[in-house]
């Protein structure tokens, strides 16, 4: 059965903002039932990018978001201060300094972690390993181009 393009585009748009709203609401919980500090929603955002970005910089984040350095510093500094965040030397090269994911932000995260293991397990009950491995690379080739187009439109201002 074949979907048309328009259906499927506005059924695959409503799929992708509604996964966005359920980690936003996870994020909320989570935070609702802790000690911690809560991060603002832009914390958030850079603590994911920060823990999915290999070896991630302030440069990097001012690239990403196309920003300026003084935003991403004062927003690092914030999360410093919260101890949501960290730095440390880059090994191969001393000016660098790479951000980490505090390792008390990793254990209060292991909650959400534990909860997408456990959504894994239960999706792998109704997908094969193989379907589940291929629509996470759909999501994540659609969101990379998301990304790039927005790239070519905005650019560098």
């Amino acid at each position: 059965m074949t979907m048309p393009l328009k259906d499927l585009k506005a059924d695959f748009s409503k799929s992708l903002l509604s996964s966005y709203a359920n980690i936003a609401i996870l994020e909320v919980r989570m935070y609702n039932n802790s000690d911690q500090p809560r991060p603002s929603y832009k914390e958030i955002l850079y603590m994911y990018c920060i823990y999915s970005i290999n070896n991630c910089t302030a440069s990097d984040l001012v690239e990403l978001f196309n920003t300026s350095k003084a935003l991403v510093s004062q927003t690092i500094i914030a999360m410093e201060k919260k101890k949501l965040v960290s730095r440390i030397k880059d090994p191969s090269d001393n000016r660098r300094q790479i951000l980490r994911v505090s390792p008390e932000t990793l254990a209060m995260y292991s909650e959400e972690m534990q909860i997408i293991d456990e959504s894994l397990k239960r999706m792998n009950e109704v997908y094969s390993i193989e379907e589940i491995c291929k629509s996470a690379k759909i999501v994540k080739e659609v969101t990379d181009c998301m990304l790039r187009i927005s790239t070519d439109k905005h650019g560098k201002e």
